[in-house]
């Protein structure tokens, strides 16, 4: 029962008892104040109204407290639940940021559960929670996981956020202009100059930021790739620094022999890894096979006479079967 009709309903039965207790007595009664000569004489009706009235007095003072009561729980939940929600949104974007705690014990343990937890984004379509600045912010974050290039600035996220460089790497692939200012500053690190150089290896004029990135394996294949198509122009001496930084393997330089077998003409073939097993050891073995698919066999057999005789066995093996006229593939004798 709302208030205002619970205060109409006590006045109307006030009257009503006041009125029926007079019309059965008009008479009046004297009441003596303890200690005190004192005392106060009303009529018989009014005795009868007066404790309906300090019992409707005593209720309005409960009524009053209770509705205080609800309204601090209230306001707790509604502050506490409004916490969750920012702890939600700062782990969601790996926000380093002070833990609020909330007052409420079981909003309190809920926080400590979720602080122990590594949000992330399902895939898919996300449900609309009603929440309306989390919704926004998943549906954002779940469009940046399928590679698109989204605005994250309302939300602040921090530099450490997986998102913030996941985002990064989406505008570097849908915009050519933006992966070359990467490439230009130093603030970014070395995986979006990496992304960024293999977005614009297509370009005529990547060369002048090779010195701007740390290459790895991956992308100096992928740069070298490049050569084999004719798409850039590498020097030999370009090759061999490019090859030494990535620290390439015996295997990784024979796999590059092979690759550039069918793109270079001989001469430069055997120029190249001349160049390259003067510079690093490790692409002696591809240099020999290089010598020997193209039967080169007297320099192979001249340099293999600069090393010790219990060096390089595989390959004199591969020779000496190879002059007792018995054939077998090269690559038998170099791949591990």
């Amino acid at each position: 029962m709302k208030f205002k009709y619970y205060i109409g309903a006590l006045f109307v039965f006030i009257v009503l008892l006041g009125l029926y207790v007079y019309s059965l007595s008009g008479a009046s009664f004297t009441f003596m104040i303890p200690f005190s000569t004192q005392s106060i004489t009303l009529p018989v009706a009014i005795w009868f109204v007066v404790p309906v009235i300090v019992f409707f007095i005593i209720v309005i003072f409960l009524e009053i407290g209770g509705s205080y009561r609800m309204w601090r729980k209230r306001t707790k939940y509604k502050h506490d639940y409004k916490i969750l929600l920012e702890q939600i949104e700062n782990q969601l974007l790996s926000k380093d940021v002070p833990l609020k705690q909330p007052t409420m014990n079981r909003y309190k343990s809920l926080s400590i559960l979720l602080g122990n937890l590594t949000l992330d984004i399902k895939e898919g379509i996300a449900l609309k929670s009603g929440e309306t600045r989390l919704d926004e912010l998943i549906e954002l974050l779940g469009d940046l996981k399928r590679g698109e290039y989204v605005n994250l600035k309302k939300f602040n996220p921090g530099e450490k956020s997986p998102f913030m460089n996941q985002n990064i790497l989406n505008q570097i692939h849908s915009d050519e202009k933006f992966a070359t200012e990467v490439l230009k500053k130093s603030s970014y690190d070395e995986e979006s100059k990496r992304k960024a150089f293999k977005k614009l290896l297509n370009c005529g004029e990547i060369k002048q930021f090779i010195g701007e990135i740390k290459f790895n394996k991956d992308l100096a294949n992928e740069m070298l790739g490049m050569c084999y198509a004719n798409k850039i122009n590498f020097s030999n001496d370009e090759i061999a620094k490019l090859c030494t930084e990535v620290k390439y393997s015996k295997e990784d330089y024979l796999h590059l022999a092979q690759k550039l077998k069918e793109c270079y003409e001989p001469a430069a073939w055997v120029s190249l890894f001349e160049n390259l097993a003067n510079q690093d050891e490790l692409a002696e073995i591809a240099y020999f096979y290089v010598l020997l698919e193209l039967e080169m066999i007297d320099e192979a057999k001249e340099r293999l006479n600069t090393y010790p005789q219990n060096e390089l066995l595989k390959v004199r093996a591969y020779l000496d079967l190879k002059d007792s006229g018995k054939k077998y593939p090269l690559e038998l004798f170099l791949l591990d």
